[in-house]
Formats: C-alpha cells, sequence, structure tokens
C-alpha cells in the first residue's frame, strides 16, 4: 500500500501566514461554521415538523378553537381613551 500523508512540517501560526493562505484558512473557518449552522438549521426544522398537520402518518389530528371573548372594548377611531364593556357584575 503506501504510506499515510503527513504534513512537511508543523501548522504555522496565523501571523506566520501570508495573506493568500489566510483567506484560504479563514475560508475554511466560515465553510466549516457556515456547513454545521446549516445541518443544525436543516435538524432542527425536520425535529419540529415530525408529525405536522400535513404528514400522512394515518393517525388523527386534534384542532382545537379558540373562542372570541364575550366583550371587546370600542372606541371610536379619533378617541383617545379606551371604555371597556363590563362582561360580569362585580360583587
Amino acid at each position: 500500500m503506501g504510506d499515510l500523508w503527513q504534513p512537511d512540517g508543523p501548522r504555522l501560526a496565523w501571523r506566520e501566514l501570508d495573506s493568500p493562505a489566510r483567506l484560504r484558512r479563514a475560508g475554511r473557518v466560515i465553510a466549516t461554521v457556515t456547513a454545521v449552522g446549516l445541518a443544525l438549521g436543516a435538524w432542527s426544522l425536520l425535529s419540529t415538523t415530525a408529525g405536522a398537520p400535513g404528514d400522512d402518518s394515518g393517525g388523527s389530528t386534534v384542532q382545537e378553537v379558540e373562542e372570541a371573548p364575550g366583550a371587546i372594548p370600542t372606541t371610536s377611531p379619533g378617541s383617545t381613551t379606551v371604555e371597556p364593556t363590563p362582561t360580569a357584575a362585580i360583587g
């Protein structure tokens, strides 16, 4: 077979690199961070949409209905004061 590839020398510090080498290293770091971010985002999206209403897994979906309250405060368009409508007697 062959020998495993080994670098010629120790890895250079950031200060010792010329500008093209700095750009390559920065590009690798940015690409790695972007790839990890995209992978985490896709994993998060997949985990939150599992079992979502569009998923035809054969199960039933329960839908809750939110009803509006009996009385809603009313104001006129030019008014600055809000006059709430009482909903129940206090006593």
